[in-house]
């Protein structure tokens, strides 16, 4: 029980919101959502708050040997509002980096 209560820690709640951005991503069967998140997590964007797998879909609007997930990024700043350009810009290097090092696409609707 002591050593419970002396992990404990307050951290206060952000002051500013967080923004959510979802990427639905067509990969290669194989690929594991710990590769997406480790890449992810490896642009060192520290505005990142958590990433998560929310979806996962395979059928006959997914070419073989393929698979969608839909990826949610919860981005947040301590300091300030995150802008739309930040935001933008964020989600521009997370896509460029899925593309060019697991082959991933952005799916369409």
């Amino acid at each position: 029980m002591r050593a419970a209560k002396e992990a404990r820690r307050y951290e206060p709640l952000p002051r500013f919101p967080a923004v959510e951005r979802d990427f639905s991503l067509l990969l290669a069967d194989g690929t594991k959502f710990s590769d997406v998140t480790k890449l992810i997590q490896s642009l060192g964007i520290a505005e990142i708050r958590s990433i998560e797998a929310t979806d996962l879909f395979r059928g006959k609007s997914v070419p073989a040997r393929k698979y969608s997930l839909l990826v949610r990024v919860t981005f947040q700043s301590r300091e300030a509002t995150l802008t739309e350009a930040q935001i933008s810009d964020f989600s521009g290097k997370i896509i460029s980096a899925l593309e060019k090092t697991l082959g991933a696409q952005l799916r369409t609707s």
